[in-house]
């Protein structure tokens, strides 16, 4: 069945089969039931049209399947199998040894490879689009079937269905922009189809495309029952608002004003013959600023209807002025459920172990799938908003004794382990995290080279703290929060001439970890008078909070940053000195170097060691040149798909 054949339908079996099957969801609410009892019918008899939208709390369970549908990297087959995006970026690097990233990191991802979606970041079609998670069309297609038939239930009222009816606007945008952002142009669907209807499945340009996903969020703005902000989070934290409609066009118009889509050239040219293809699909023919401006406008719209409601959305604060106050308000940022930094937020299942559908943030960690790269360690700045100074301390012997890991950015220690003395928060029993070469780390933990968390020795501490703790509960994915609202303004402000107020929203982030204001504590970069600095320093702020979010692979396309793509990333060596200044090899120490009871902490040498584990053949090094091309900055379209003839075609280069 293609994808047009799959919206053409005006029934829901397969829909409510799965659902019949999945036992419980928690989504937007938790413990939702949609077992054998959904829909009053037993496993095997038809669900209709007619059954669902009988009665309101049927339409809400089948509302709630398409909540599970919404994009999460966290679940078991979400993203790519195995592994997270972060890890096709400079900021992570696989050391798993079965992992799914290889046509990645071999170069070989074909089109064919799309009909199999768990080798792939983000599927075409429903295959591998999460486990007992709906597709992108399917769930377009429900999202058309509900707000069709949502008059028709008798015992909610209209301010009820009004809500619904916004809440799915809702979710069919976020669907839509998730593969927008992944493909480009995209066929229009505009209503739920019969068998009858003859359907246009070609793709529209870019431009329609932001047009029509901006129509389906101003659907949601429209509807008088949707609120602005979720009323009761005890009870409905993660359901959709039009908060959630207006900082889901500023995601939208950011990613189209920038340069993968506007500039004055296209990403890449077509080199086949293909039938439907136009540059139109992933260009908009030529730099244009006043998509800038509409980018810009966006922000601005979100911040007036925030004010409008009580400036309900904002970033969350800290409490006192401490590491971990910083560190705690950062936490509830990116993870806690229900506060006012969610604009959007996405409930995946509780788990109990890495198996169990909710491919988690523990069974990614477990087995070394997305590390942390020196480079990124190196985003992170110094306490005090100074840009991290050492770069000259690597390979060599630390004349000056500099400790690389005091003193920084509170995020670093909120989202990695490091080499650290006097540690905040325990790490399972540690008061300290000896990271040098038989330090009480590798006593404890016994690091190995592949399939292990520790391999880079820099290891996930976000999401996990400490090391596990998020097996046992769900994780809450942070799709959109307040964070990235004033970057995305930032961006805008500075891509439309005003880079002092640029600085002042990038500093609001910064100072909630009490970073001191960037322009001021790094003056040789002239962030208020120099753009391509200020972008620069821009991409590294959003590294820096929403790393393991999801983010960094689409900052560095919308950017076409190939020269980010083709640099090899490298891992960390500790190793501690001996009173004498003297490198310690655990060899002579019966393999342990770790520090005795009222042992000082030691100064240490550091070494910046390229990955060699699964290197991806993007890379410049020494032994090879880079194979990349520009194709990778768009996702191939199912060739499978495009062969059945209903007008798809190619991105270019695939």
């Amino acid at each position: 069945m293609n994808l047009i054949e799959k919206i053409k339908t005006a029934t829901i079996i397969c829909v409510a089969s799965i659902m019949i099957g999945m036992g419980s969801l928690s989504s937007c609410v938790d413990d939702i039931n949609v077992g054998s009892g959904f829909l009053d019918k037993q496993p095997g008899v038809d669900v209709t049209v007619d059954s669902i939208f009988v009665k309101g709390e049927n339409a809400k369970r089948f509302l709630w399947h398409m909540y599970g549908a919404m994009h999460n990297p966290f679940t078991y087959t979400g993203a790519v199998w195995y592994s997270h995006p972060d890890a096709l970026t400079d900021i992570c690097q696989s050391y798993c040894g079965w992992h799914n990233l290889g046509k990645y990191y071999g170069g070989d991802l074909t089109e064919t490879d799309q009909d199999n979606g768990g080798l792939v970041k983000f599927p075409f079609i429903a295959n591998g689009d999460g486990n007992g998670r709906a597709g992108i069309w399917r769930t377009i297609r429900e999202g058309w079937i509900f707000i069709e038939n949502i008059d028709r239930v008798p015992d909610l009222s209209e301010s009820e269905k009004s809500q619904l009816r916004g809440e799915v606007y809702v979710i069919m945008a976020s669907r839509y922009l998730d593969a927008f952002r992944n493909f480009g142009g995209l066929p229009k669907v505009d209503r739920s189809f019969v068998a009858t209807d003859i359907v246009d499945g070609k793709r529209m340009s870019v431009i329609e495309t932001a047009e029509f996903i901006d129509e389906l969020i101003q659907g949601a703005i429209n509807e008088p029952g949707l609120p602005f902000f979720v009323q009761d989070q005890a009870t409905n934290s993660g359901r959709l608002t039009k908060g959630s409609a207006y900082g889901l066009r500023v995601r939208l118009w950011n990613f189209v004003a920038s340069p993968l889509f506007n500039s004055d050239k296209p990403y890449l040219e077509f080199t086949r013959n293909e039938e439907n293809q136009d540059l139109s699909q992933v260009w908009v023919g030529g730099y244009k600023p006043e998509l800038w401006q509409k980018a810009l406008k966006a922000c601005e719209d979100f911040f007036q209807a925030n004010s409008a409601n009580g400036n309900y959305f904002a970033l969350v604060q800290p409490t006192g002025n401490s590491e971990q106050d910083y560190c705690n308000a950062f936490r509830a940022a990116y993870w806690f459920r229900g506060n006012s930094e969610k604009v959007i937020e996405v409930h995946a299942g509780p788990g109990t172990d890495a198996w169990n559908g909710d491919w988690n943030v523990e069974g990614m960690d477990e087995f070394g799938m997305a590390l942390f790269t020196l480079e990124y360690m190196e985003m992170f700045g110094m306490a005090n908003g100074r840009n991290f100074p050492y770069d000259d301390v690597f390979n060599t012997d630390n004349p000056n004794n500099v400790d690389i890991f005091a003193n920084r950015d509170p995020r670093l220690y909120e989202t990695m382990v490091v080499n650290r003395n006097n540690l905040v928060e325990q790490y399972q029993g540690l008061s300290s995290t000896e990271m040098w070469q038989g330090g009480n780390v590798d006593q404890t933990f016994n690091p190995a080279v592949t399939d292990n968390p520790w391999s880079t020795r820099m290891k996930l501490f976000k999401y996990l703290r400490d090391n596990g703790y998020a097996a046992y509960y769900p994780t809450n994915f942070a799709y959109l929060r307040m964070a990235d609202i004033h970057l995305c303004y930032a961006e805008a402000l500075a891509q439309t001439g005003n880079l002092p107020k640029a600085c002042d929203e990038m500093n609001k982030v910064r100072a909630r970890v009490g970073l001191g204001k960037i322009e001021v504590m790094n003056p040789e970069l002239n962030l208020t008078t120099n753009k391509d600095n200020f972008i620069e320093q821009l991409l590294k702020e959003r590294a820096c909070e929403f790393g393991y979010e999801d983010s960094r692979w689409y900052d560095l396309i919308r950017y076409k940053r190939s020269d980010i793509f083709k640099k090899q990333v490298h891992q960390l060596r500790v190793w501690r000195k001996d009173a004498n200044g003297n490198k310690m090899n655990p060899a002579d120490y019966n393999g342990n170097t770790s520090l005795e009871p009222g042992d000082p902490w030691p100064n240490c040498i550091y070494e910046k060691i390229p990955c060699t584990n699964n290197s991806r053949v993007w890379w410049d090094t020494d032994n090879q040149t880079s194979k990349w091309t520009d194709k990778w900055y768009l996702a191939p379209i199912s060739r499978d798909e495009i062969n059945k003839g209903y007008g798809l075609n190619q991105n270019p280069g695939w």
